[in-house]
């Protein structure tokens, strides 16, 4: 009996194997299956080209296939890798097929009710059929036990309805308010529904969205009672003072203080706010020419939204 050696080499894990020539190719994927997890049907070998690449190549003699002392590549993906990926993809799918029942326009989901108190939040609402809803519902109320948020809602007296997860795949906004107060959404989860979005820029999209719980239009009122929210989330949580939003030294002006920039360009967050009939005035988001080296696109986005902004208080 012929005794035939050669390695195998995966992700850099190289191993020696020693098999009998008689035994066929698709004895050996077997024994490359055990070793680096990889399913028969995933191998690819390569040796100057694929390895048994004939519809008869599993059936072949390894040694009509493989010469002595051969180093051999094994391209493959491990069989619980591409398990988890698939998993993954099917939540992510699942979550994409069932968009339409999570749009602005609907009623969700799954609810929980504030403890009761006349300016706050009444209702929480998380997207069913989604991973992590727990984490979901606890960020929901963290941002209504916030302090400076609860502080800013009992100073201007303002009572919300049902504060709800908006579906990541509504890619043009960050978040609405409907009706002044009567359902405010909020992104909080990425776009790849696995994980969450920062809690400091979900709770500046919330100080936007209450912005509007006075004026609906992005005009210079909503900036100025924008620019008054986010100092008062501040002063108002006194769990915070002295910090900034990466823990460093405090700052010489609020945390979130609304740049001339950001202002402009406020429509991205939610186009406004949401009534009945849909958005308001203000509802489409500003449409900036992408920076280059031509003549029309020497101004920068920075330029133009300044520009902008300088229009509107004239």
């Amino acid at each position: 009996m012929s005794v035939l050696v050669f390695s195998v080499s995966h992700r850099g894990n190289a191993v020696q194997f020693s098999v009998d020539g008689t035994q066929t190719l698709g004895d050996l994927r077997q024994r490359l299956a055990q070793q680096f997890g990889v399913a028969p049907k995933q191998q690819r070998l390569l040796l100057k080209g694929e390895v048994g690449a004939s519809p008869a190549g599993d059936s072949m003699p390894i040694s009509s296939l493989i010469p002595a002392n051969s180093r051999i590549v094994l391209i493959g993906t491990p069989a619980a890798e591409l398990a988890a990926y698939l998993k993954g993809n099917e939540r992510r799918e699942e979550g994409r097929s069932n968009y339409e029942k999570y749009r602005a326009t609907t009623v969700s989901q799954t609810r929980e009710p504030m403890e009761y108190s006349e300016y706050g939040f009444l209702k929480f609402e998380t997207l069913p059929g989604l991973v992590h809803q727990a984490s979901a519902l606890a960020m929901l109320r963290r941002l209504a036990r916030d302090e400076g948020v609860r502080g800013i809602m009992r100073k201007r007296q303002y009572s919300v309805g049902v504060l709800r997860e908006l579906h990541p795949n509504e890619r043009t906004i960050l978040g609405y308010n409907r009706n002044r107060g009567q359902v405010i959404a909020l992104r909080l989860r990425t776009d790849d529904l696995e994980g969450f979005r920062d809690f400091d820029d979900v709770r500046k999209v919330l100080m936007h969205e209450l912005a509007h719980m006075v004026w609906d239009e992005h005009d210079e009122r909503f900036h100025k009672l924008n620019r008054e929210l986010c100092q008062e989330l501040d002063e108002l949580d006194w769990t915070r003072r002295g910090q900034t939003v990466g823990g460093g030294a405090p700052s010489s002006g609020p945390r979130f203080q609304q740049s001339t920039v950001e202002e402009a360009a406020s429509a991205h967050i939610d186009g406004g706010a949401l009534t009945s009939k849909g958005f308001v005035l203000g509802g489409t988001a500003p449409q900036l020419p992408p920076d280059n080296d031509t003549a029309a696109g020497q101004q920068s986005r920075r330029d133009l939204a300044f520009q902008a902004f300088q229009k509107r208080k004239k």
